[in-house]
């Protein structure tokens, strides 16, 4: 990444453990502040997190963070289905 500290990382080698888990609240439906709770943080904390993720991975918004960390193979298909599972289908 360039202007990094470690220019030959991959952008999702950037994103760490407690980001991950908010992601993976991401791709399952939840809303940030269901997430801080979740998570013992501050909707700020988790405001922060999703914003520097989508500036790490080059994401064009937080709803395209799940995509793109799904295609780098940093999410496995387990984390979308829990959301899918969940989720009403809208007609």
């Amino acid at each position: 990444m360039p202007g990094s500290r470690y220019p030959d990382l991959d952008p999702i080698d950037h994103i760490t453990p407690r980001q991950r888990q908010i992601l993976i609240h991401l791709v399952r439906g939840k809303t940030r502040e269901v997430i801080a709770k979740d998570l013992y943080l501050s909707r700020s904390t988790v405001n922060r997190d999703i914003r520097d993720m989508t500036r790490t991975l080059g994401a064009s918004s937080p709803e395209a963070l799940g995509a793109l960390a799904y295609r780098a193979g940093f999410l496995i298909e387990e984390h979308f289905r829990v959301a899918a599972e969940r989720t009403p289908l809208r007609i």
